[in-house]
């Protein structure tokens, strides 16, 4: 294939920018990776760059993997793997543990604690520490996560602000026992050593530094965009995104990285696509309404296609959540049986779903009519006990000194050690300025070290270390003969071994498969990294057969044929987020929802909310519901829904 086959002119003038740096305008369905992939043929094929000069950063998993995977259909396969496609965390925790002989900020060997550690270990051991409650020590977390994000954390005598410095003391000693770095400082590090550190090197001097969803970075992850830049005075920054799209408030991105960029990086041009390839005219239309309400807003066109066909968007207004479930199951039959949708092609979107408030209602109406759903779980499966018991294995063969590890093995396993036992062996490992792992081991020689529980854990800590070195000659065997094949079966070997349910066996499996296949990992320790340095709740996992129903933030990147926006009620949308930027936010938010229809868009409200909707949102405890703010004044107007279904069920 030629790199500027089917290419649109905006596709193809953006794909050939060269010589400055440059700041692609994408609004949704443009077909901006499409173009980000035509770009990087286009420079290795016709310009004559090296693959290995281009660096790709990307916000998710799945978003590196699919670009990954059309780099690589277009060039090869020889050329196409030399490309460097990442995510943020991934790319900084590279080039972290490459220098990490000249980081003394963290421990070392450098190991990123995942979300389950970090709430299951982490966080409840310094409830004890500190005495406080587990929301507190979560506010205090927040709190020294947006420091790092924000860059608060880079102000003169910050240690001095910082709301609770007794909180920060217990929680360095704790990361020096445990040996771990929290997923939200890994950027913040590596900008710090970009700045600090003059021989902090980077894998490559790229040439080439292309950036997707340029809107979703915060101040921390933007520092390390120019970092980057300044350490080559000659490399390129392609800047790709949208700032209407701009949705991870909550993570501290905010628009204005995107809207500057011009500003920043001088000299550098702007481009634009305008021709939306996915949504039908009426969706683009609403879509648009929504975004003009924004005033500081890059004004850009987006046009429809040549082919676009109008498209079917209704506004529809219901007494309550039970009658506007049932007519959403309603509006799924007649899409399947009467459009000859799969269940796949419809998605599902509310703004949020604690405790499954509103999903189950849906649930419930969609059973009813023999329509499958899914809904995502806010845990993985790696959450689960099966789950961690396995990964904690493959850290242990990874590291056999991986604390984080050896403890979540300790509280998971059938024993009878307990809070009291895991006391005694921190307070032993302060004492003597061990790790936890290295005074756990040396009770299995010296159980008298703990004079009550010593034996019990000496035990322990032996099956588990009879569990390990069953393995590590294979995962040392795979090291000398690295390959996705050989790490696959070593990871089938002791699923075997340690997974007893054969369902659990199954989807574990199913998930490591898809997992190596989708980072290119070779070796396990690789796999681990990246697996480690995935952003919290930003991965998708949609369900091939069946209605998915999710929270609007878990859409972002996704489309379908049919969308149905659920409870877009003033109460949640901006629900308690109103007023400057968060309402803005929430606002975005509405946008990207809407542009996630290709042909059919449906948008719900009810005036009462009962059970246990009537205590979710703003004003909680009142029943009483109004459509939300940002489309009161839209060109398409409510009707009543029970009315529009039963004249679309005649059809």
């Amino acid at each position: 294939m030629k790199w500027d086959s089917n290419l649109l002119d905006a596709q193809k003038k953006a794909a050939v920018h060269i010589g400055k740096h440059a700041r692609l305008l994408a609004g949704p369905g443009t077909g901006k990776t499409l173009t980000l992939t035509r770009r990087i043929a286009y420079l290795v094929s016709e310009k004559g760059i090296l693959p290995k000069k281009i660096l790709v950063l990307t916000f998710t998993r799945a978003a590196a993997f699919e670009l990954r995977k059309r780099i690589i259909k277009i060039l090869g396969e020889q050329q196409g793997t030399l490309v460097r496609v990442s995510t943020l965390h991934s790319f900084a925790l590279r080039q972290l543990l490459r220098n990490s002989n000249l980081i003394d900020s963290i421990p070392r060997p450098l190991r990123v604690a995942d979300d389950w550690e970090e709430r299951k270990v982490i966080l409840e051991d310094l409830k004890d520490i500190l005495s406080y409650n587990i929301k507190t020590v979560r506010e205090r977390f927040d709190l020294l996560s947006a420091d790092w994000q924000t860059l608060n954390i880079d102000e003169r005598e910050w240690e001095n602000r910082f709301l609770d410095p007794k909180f920060l003391g217990a929680w360095r000693q704790h990361r020096k026992i445990f040996g771990y770095t929290l997923r939200s400082e890994m950027v913040y590090q590596l900008k710090r050593s970009l700045e600090q550190t003059e021989e902090f090197s980077l894998e490559s001097d790229y040439s080439h530094l292309m950036v997707d969803e340029y809107q979703d970075l915060n101040r921390c992850d933007l520092a390390v965009i120019s970092a980057i830049a300044l350490r080559n005075e000659n490399i390129e920054v392609f800047a790709a995104g949208d700032d209407d799209q701009s949705i991870y408030g909550f993570r501290h991105a905010h628009p204005d990285g995107i809207r500057n960029f011009n500003e920043e990086f001088i000299p550098s041009e702007s481009l634009t696509l305008d021709t939306c390839v996915r949504c039908d005219r009426r969706i683009i239309n609403l879509s648009q309404f929504v975004a003009n309400l924004d005033p500081n807003r890059i004004e850009k066109p987006l046009n429809p296609r040549k082919n676009a066909e109008e498209g079917e968007v209704q506004i529809l207004k219901f007494k309550n959540q039970d009658e506007e479930a049932e007519s959403i199951a309603k509006i799924c039959t007649y899409l399947i049986n009467q459009k000859d949708y799969k269940p796949n092609d419809i998605l599902i979107l509310m703004r949020s779903d604690r405790k499954g408030a509103f999903s189950s209602v849906i649930e419930e109406a969609l059973e009813k009519y023999n329509i499958p759903e899914a809904v995502p779980t806010e845990n993985s499966l790696l959450d689960e006990k099966s789950g961690r018991l396995f990964l904690s294995f493959l850290h242990l063969l990874s590291d056999k000194n991986d604390s984080l590890a050896l403890k979540t093995l300790l509280i998971l396993r059938n024993n009878s050690i307990g809070k009291k036992s895991f006391n005694a062996i921190y307070d032993l490992a302060y004492k003597n300025n061990e790790t936890f792992s290295q005074t756990a081991h040396r009770l299995v020689e010296n159980p008298e070290l703990i004079p009550k529980f010593g034996n019990l854990i000496s035990n322990e800590i032996k099956e588990i270390q009879n569990i390990t070195n069953k393995y590590r000659g294979q995962i040392q065997s795979q090291a000398d003969s690295p390959g996705t094949n050989n790490l696959f079966k070593i990871l089938q070997n002791l699923a075997n071994n340690i997974i007893e349910n054969d369902e659990d066996k199954t989807k574990i499996l199913l998930f490591f498969k898809s997992l190596v296949a989708e980072t290119d990992s070779t070796d396990l320790r690789e796999l681990l990294q990246l697996l480690s340095s995935s952003i919290k709740n930003a991965e998708q996992e949609l369900d091939s057969e069946s209605v998915n129903i999710m929270t609007m933030h878990r859409a972002k990147g996704l489309t379908a044929n049919a969308v149905i926006i659920v409870g877009a009620e003033d109460e949640y949308i901006p629900g308690k987020q109103e007023g400057g930027g968060k309402e803005n936010d929430e606002r975005r938010l509405l946008y990207v929802s809407l542009s996630r229809a290709k042909h059919f868009l449906i948008v719900t409200y009810c005036e009462q909310r009962t059970g246990r909707q009537k205590y979710t949102g703003r004003n909680n405890k009142r029943s009483d519901r109004t459509l939300t703010r940002f489309l009161k004044d839209a060109p398409i107007k409510p009707v009543k829904g029970t009315t529009f279904v039963q004249q679309l069920l005649k059809i």
